[in-house]
């Protein structure tokens, strides 16, 4: 890959990281907020803590797959650094541009993900 090209995936990953990285710290001092919140008894079915419980549990699970992310952009900013940046990390093969463009973190040829991905 040409070094203007991996300067280019570079400055997107370094945004990439730092965008959600305040999004992460955002979401984590949320949460303490959120669980000390007090819920009184309404007139519907659940209970307002009952809401806000699951509430928390969704906001944790969104940090966790933020987190993921986050790491999957920082493996690829080190496979940039290790110079093998837009080869798949599965078979070997080049990472074709267009998928690079729309996940620049991804590791993965589209082939190779096709079979990583879970049968729904």
């Amino acid at each position: 890959m040409q070094k203007s090209a991996l300067n280019k995936y570079k400055t997107m990953l370094i945004e990439i990281r730092n965008r959600m990285s305040g999004e992460v710290s955002r979401l984590i001092e949320a949460v303490p907020e959120k669980a000390g919140a007090a819920g009184d008894l309404s007139h519907v079915p659940t209970h307002n803590a009952d809401r806000e419980s699951e509430d928390i549990d969704n906001e944790m699970s969104l940090i966790h797959n933020e987190e993921a992310i986050l790491a999957d952009v920082q493996e690829a900013l080190e496979r940039i650094e290790d110079g093998v940046y837009g080869a798949c990390t599965e078979c070997g093969g080049k990472i074709a541009e267009a998928r690079l463009e729309a996940l620049p973190y991804t590791p993965y040829c589209i082939d190779c993900a096709a079979k990583a991905a879970p049968a729904w």
